[in-house]
């Protein structure tokens, strides 16, 4: 007989669940194309909810005993949803494309007076810095240069390839609306379906697995949401008052980069500070204060209180982990790269207090990560 044959029975379904574990991981990766639609439903979806439990629970009575409070609660977030996205489409977006248009017909006269600053600075680099260090200085500006085109590059590729590669994602914007609708109207079923599922012994760690998970995603997208609209917001009210052209467009730029940790304020501030530096060059500096003063906001403020404590990764690890998801999946893979590696890093804290000679019960398990315990690793 086959080795397989005689292992028990519990090692045979421990067997036929990694089996399945690996061939929908396979599945998933092989269709991963036409996924994106699916990923922006359920950001909507963690957006949504606490909406819709909300109008939910205020329902009235008779509405909840015929079976309509639900549906209702989620008709109306979606009115209200579309009613926001129609707004923003009559009176905030003809303001950004009209800034838009004027930045790219001034676009000639921008670029051609960066680089007369570029050639001032370069004259000046040429007389103060020594001709030993020249050499060392340029070689690795140009291979920097290189490496952040060439990311930029593959970054790009890689998202319209998987944006657009196949039928299959359009479908699925076509879907989302209904899919969203059953997403929200079955929560607690699906839960309760996904749970029972599981096999009885593993039901309450495969329970708590997702409860990591749901705290690490709902932190972060609704806290980059949140961080994405304070930072643009103030930008804007920021080069509104400096008096920077096309504040509306830069503000817009500077709160889509929050999107990428620690590194996004920085590349989102540098567009703004070029505009106005070509303009004002005094400008330039309070536009560098403004963006300093807002980030230290959002640091010291905001990421603590909105973000909570699902998400903490040393700055070092993010930027590692952002160039490994810019490398796998492009810009949706620095995205996603930092709450993938947050999730990582729970589930294995909570396996490994289960795993322990002495093993930790399921719930207190998932305290002790959610409380962020240290937990001494051994062999």
């Amino acid at each position: 007989m086959t080795p397989v044959l005689n292992l028990s029975p519990r090692r045979k379904r421990l067997v036929l669940w990694v089996a399945l574990a690996v061939l929908a991981g396979v599945v998933l990766w092989l269709a991963r194309a036409v996924l994106l639609p699916y990923i922006l439903g359920l950001v909507l979806a963690y957006l949504l909810l606490p909406v819709v439990n909300w109008l939910d629970g205020h329902m009235p009575r008779k509405l909840r005993t015929w079976g309509a409070a639900r549906p209702l609660s989620i008709v109306v977030t979606y009115l209200v949803l579309i009613s926001i996205v129609v707004g923003i489409f009559a009176f905030f977006v003809p303001l950004v494309i009209d800034q838009a248009e004027h930045l790219r017909g001034n676009w000639p006269q921008l670029s051609g007076e960066v680089q007369d600053l570029w050639q001032d600075s370069l004259g000046w680099y040429t007389k103060n810095i020594p001709d030993e260090w020249e050499q060392t200085i340029e070689t690795n500006l140009r291979d920097l240069a290189d490496d952040v085109v060439s990311a930029v590059q593959r970054g790009i590729v890689a998202t319209v390839q998987t944006v657009a590669g196949t039928v299959g994602f359009v479908i699925g914007l076509i879907v989302i609306p209904f899919w969203l609708f059953y997403i929200l109207h079955d929560e607690s079923q699906l839960k309760t379906g996904v749970a029972n599922a599981v096999p009885e012994q593993a039901r309450a760690d495969a329970t708590c697995a997702v409860r990591l998970i749901d705290d690490i995603l709902s932190a972060y997208i609704r806290g980059q949401l949140l961080l994405v609209l304070f930072v643009g917001g103030m930008a804007t009210i920021a080069m509104f008052i400096i008096g920077v052209p096309f504040a509306l467009v830069l503000g817009l730029i500077a709160g889509l980069f929050e999107i990428l940790p620690y590194i996004g304020p920085i590349l989102g501030a540098i567009p703004a500070i070029l505009v106005a530096l070509v303009s004002d060059p005094i400008s330039a500096l309070w536009v560098a204060v403004a963006f300093f003063a807002i980030q230290q906001v959002e640091n010291l403020i905001l990421v603590p209180r909105i973000a909570g404590e699902s998400v903490q990764l040393h700055p070092a690890v993010v930027m590692v982990v952002l160039v490994m998801g810019n490398e796998l999946g492009g810009f949706l893979g620095m995205i996603i790269a930092v709450p993938i590696t947050a999730i990582i890093r729970d589930i294995f804290k909570y396996a490994y207090l289960r795993l322990l000679d002495d093993p930790v019960e399921p719930e207190e398990a998932m305290s002790r990560v959610r409380s962020g315990q240290d937990i001494r690793l051994s062999v």
